[in-house]
C-alpha cells in the first residue's frame, strides 16, 4: 500500500494528501480566497441536481430529498469538502452510438449532432499548475468548441457538466463564461440549475445524485435529452423549461488538469 501511495502522489503521501478529494479541495480553498466562493454557492448545485435525480427513476439517489440543512448537515470528507459536494462511487455501464450523420437517418430514434468540440490541458502535475482556481482547460476548450459549431453561449438551452465535485460544476461554468469570478452565488441561487430554472444543468442528477460513469454521464444525458427519451425529466412542458435544441456538455481529467468540452443539437 505504501508503494502504491508513493506511486500515484509521490512526496504527497507523507503528508497525508492522496486522492482527487484532496486535490479537488485544495483548488476549492483558493478559490474561497481568491474570488469569495464556498459552501453557500455550493449548495445550489448540490440540492439542484438531487431535484433532477428525484425526477429520475434509474439515479442512485432517486428516492432522498435534499435540503439545504441536509446540506450543511453532512459530514466532512476533505475540508472545505462535505459528503454531498463529493460524486457518488457506484459500478454499471453506459453506451453512446457514434456514426456519420448519414446513417443515423435511418435509424430508430431523431439523431443528434456534434456541432462542435474542444480541448485543452493546462498541467500535466498539480505543482506546475500556475493558478489552481481557475481559468482551467475549460475556457479555451469552450472556446474552440464555440468557433467550431458557430454560435455562441445565448444559443446554450441546457449543459450537461462534468460533476466529480460541486466546485468542477462551478468553475467549469464560470470559464465558459455564464458569469464572472464571484458572481457564482447569485447566478446559482433562485433554483437557476433546477427543474423550472432558465438553465438545466445535470438533468439526469448528475455525478453527484445519478450515477458516476465518468465523462459518459453527462454526455448520455445530453443524447437523451436532445432525443426525448428522458420521460418525467425531460426537458420541456413536463419539467417547465425550455424544449432543447442545443445542449453544452463538458469532461474533465486530472484534478482540474485537462478539459473537453462539446456541443450537441438536434437534428
Amino acid at each position: 500500500m505504501k508503494l502504491l501511495l508513493v506511486e500515484l502522489t509521490g512526496e504527497d503521501a507523507v503528508f497525508g494528501h492522496f486522492g482527487a478529494t484532496g486535490g479537488y479541495a485544495l483548488a476549492a480553498r483558493r478559490a474561497m480566497h481568491t474570488f469569495g466562493t464556498g459552501p453557500e454557492t455550493w449548495k445550489h448545485i448540490a440540492v439542484g441536481q438531487r431535484k433532477w435525480a428525484n425526477l429520475n427513476p434509474r439515479a442512485i439517489m432517486h428516492e432522498p430529498k435534499m435540503t439545504f440543512d441536509d446540506y450543511y448537515n453532512s459530514r466532512w470528507v476533505v475540508e472545505p469538502f462535505r459528503l454531498f459536494d463529493n460524486c457518488l462511487v457506484n459500478d454499471g455501464g453506459r453506451a453512446v452510438v457514434v456514426t456519420s450523420a448519414e446513417r443515423a437517418k435511418d435509424l430508430r430514434h431523431t439523431p443528434v449532432l456534434i456541432m462542435g468540440m474542444g480541448q485543452h490541458n493546462p498541467s500535466g502535475e498539480i505543482p506546475q499548475a500556475t493558478y489552481l482556481a481557475g481559468p482551467t482547460g475549460a475556457k479555451i476548450a469552450s472556446q474552440t468548441a464555440f468557433r467550431m459549431a458557430g454560435i455562441s453561449l445565448d444559443d446554450i438551452d441546457a449543459c450537461e457538466i462534468y460533476d466529480c465535485f460541486t466546485y468542477t460544476v462551478e468553475i467549469t461554468l464560470q470559464d465558459y463564461g455564464f458569469f464572472e469570478p464571484g458572481e457564482g452565488e447569485d447566478w446559482f441561487k433562485d433554483g437557476t440549475i433546477e427543474p423550472g430554472g432558465k438553465m438545466p444543468t445535470n438533468t439526469s442528477g448528475g455525478q453527484l445524485s445519478e450515477a458516476y460513469f465518468m465523462g459518459l454521464t453527462p454526455l448520455s444525458e445530453a443524447v437523451m435529452q436532445l432525443m426525448g427519451r428522458c420521460a418525467e425529466r425531460q426537458l420541456g412542458p413536463k419539467t417547465k423549461t425550455k424544449e432543447p435544441e442545443i445542449i453544452l456538455c463538458s469532461d474533465n481529467g486530472g484534478i482540474l488538469q485537462s478539459h473537453s468540452c462539446y456541443i450537441l443539437r438536434r437534428a
